[in-house]
């Protein structure tokens, strides 16, 4: 079965459950090993995900006063349509960025503030 809620944007996956994604995850240190994850274990915390997929810094700036209510990680995966994702803590797509779009901040912002409430 396949569900998905009218959330306003007509990206394919905003209103689906994120499909399960075999992440690496990015490590800013060098000295650090590259973890391996899954999406679905970055959900476990009960908290907004805000998964930047190809090092987008303007994604990332964009979400920065919601970070005491969404975890931002930049990782990389074999997906080629997309290159962020927003999902809410019931595992649903809030947002999405196509790949190679221009970020729209206004977008991503509203979606932070109608899921996440206002920022800190």
């Amino acid at each position: 079965m396949d569900v998905r809620y009218d959330l306003g944007d007509d990206h394919r996956l905003v209103g689906t459950l994120c499909p399960d994604m075999k992440l690496t995850l990015e490590r800013p240190d060098p000295d650090v090993v590259t973890a391996v994850t899954r999406s679905a274990d970055l959900l476990r915390e009960g908290r907004g995900l805000l998964l930047d997929l190809v090092d987008r810094a303007e994604v990332r700036d964009a979400a920065a006063a919601w970070t005491g209510r969404v975890n931002t990680v930049t990782a990389r995966t074999g997906r080629v349509d997309v290159d962020a994702l927003l999902i809410r803590p019931d595992g649903c797509v809030a947002w999405a960025l196509p790949a190679g779009q221009d970020l729209d901040a206004t977008t991503l912002v509203r979606a932070l503030g109608t899921w996440f409430g206002q920022p800190a």
